[in-house]
């Protein structure tokens, strides 16, 4: 067998570690302000209502497939690392100013708390842009699962210290003080990658001189194009609406139950941890079932267990009952990330893979922003134990509808196991 044979049944394993250390680094602010962020404003005595609006501040989520293309474009004649390494250098100076304005609504720089909360998402947002395209373009199909295994590992090990290791710390140290630990985690993890050759590859331009005009329009149009986009479009959007609309309310409950921050910390330290192996359950199941049925089974689960949260809201915050459905909600939430990651990028062009999948994420982003907004009005207005219901239901529906489709229009490619969406 010749070496060039050989090659693609060898996992990358170089530029898996790579995609690792960049993911992590977008979850170390995603997990300060999803998961710390909400309990100290709880405790400040902010509203269900505008804690659900933290959401709308990940904005630069939303709004990054505008200038994707740019960036994708831009890949041709600089090298990614450039990007990566301004990006998180500058991202880790939003987190030292951010320690020094505080955090809490009460504040009277709450302006700048705002904007740099913004300006922090809008770096990690643009980091996420060249990332995405890396994983799409050194990846091959069969190793996407895996690949997808490895950035929701990498994005919840970053939560993880971003959140539940702050809200730890915050026990102990002042906000200033801890929030110097994430800052410090994104400039090391710069130090590990910057000089990897995978990073300092730039991208071949393989089609034909276009006008910036007619290069745009193709980078926005092409995707939407394919055969059956537009209804895994409607899928990507809704695929989540179950988490969307109640996770956020999870740590507010436990706050309102009379869970210490250091508790919700410990708890939240845990159930991540959890999440890694689902993750791992997430790239297994896809590559023994194909994306269309791991997609299916893992929506049921995620379903389902955040339903079980209702339990949690009707009968009380008790640690047994709260770890029990914490661990099976995120063993779940990792398995379906995983799994709709994977299958997201078996639609991307090769020439706009960071683009195309950006336009994906950005639409799953818009709509999880949306649930999360009324996720937190129906918690005010009809209490925990409705919204949780009503998120579980939401869930269920959206994955029986796609389910039906994929009876009538199954297509299995290549060897059985790996399908496009």
């Amino acid at each position: 067998m010749t070496p060039t044979a050989a090659t693609p049944s060898a996992a990358p394993k170089a530029t898996l570690a790579i995609l690792l250390a960049l993911y992590v680094a977008q979850g170390l602010p995603s997990g300060l302000f999803a998961h710390a962020l909400p309990v100290f404003w709880r405790e400040a005595g902010v509203s269900l209502a505008w804690i659900g609006a933290l959401k709308l501040l990940a904005l630069p989520w939303i709004l990054k497939v505008l200038w994707a293309p740019l960036v994708d474009a831009s890949l041709r004649r600089v090298s990614p690392a450039r990007w990566v390494v301004g990006l998180q250098l500058f991202a880790a100076l939003c987190l030292v100013g951010l320690g020094a304005v505080g955090l809490i609504p009460d504040s009277g720089w709450f302006p700048v708390t705002l904007a740099a909360i913004l300006i922090t998402n809008l770096l990690m947002a643009t980091q996420d842009i060249v990332t995405d395209g890396l994983a799409v373009r050194k990846i091959a199909p069969r190793w996407r699962g895996v690949a997808n295994t490895f950035q929701v590992a990498g994005y919840k090990i970053g939560m993880l210290a971003g959140g539940a290791c702050l809200l730890i710390l915050a026990r102990h140290l002042d906000t200033q003080t801890a929030l110097l630990v994430p800052a410090s985690l994104l400039v090391l993890l710069v130090i590990l990658i910057a000089r990897s050759p995978a990073l300092a590859e730039r991208n071949a331009a393989t089609d034909k001189p276009e006008s910036t005009g007619q290069s745009l329009t193709a980078a926005f149009t092409g995707l939407i194009r394919q055969p059956g986009a537009l209804f895994w479009l409607a899928i990507v959007a809704c695929y989540k609406i179950g988490d969307a609309l109640g996770s956020g309310m999870v740590r507010p409950m436990l706050t309102d139950g009379g869970w210490a921050t250091d508790a919700i910390g410990t708890f939240t330290l845990v159930t991540t941890l959890v999440g890694l192996a689902g993750a791992a359950l997430g790239g297994w199941l896809y590559t023994r079932l194909g994306g269309r049925r791991s997609l299916i089974w893992a929506g049921l689960a995620q379903a389902l267990t955040m339903a079980g949260w209702g339990l949690v809201a009707v009968y009380g915050t008790g640690g047994s009952l709260v770890y029990g459905v914490g661990v099976a909600e995120q063993l779940a939430d990792g398995a379906s990330t995983v799994v709709l990651f994977a299958m997201m990028m078996n639609l991307c062009r090769q020439q706009w893979a960071g683009t195309d999948f950006t336009l994906q994420a950005s639409l799953q982003v818009v709509f999880a922003g949306l649930f999360g907004l009324l996720g937190g009005v129906i918690a005010d207005l009809a209490g925990y134990a409705a919204l949780f219901l009503a998120a579980g239901i939401s869930g269920l529906v959206v994955v029986l509808l796609y389910a039906a489709h994929t009876l009538t229009t199954l297509k299995i490619r290549g060897d059985g196991r790996i399908d496009s969406p």
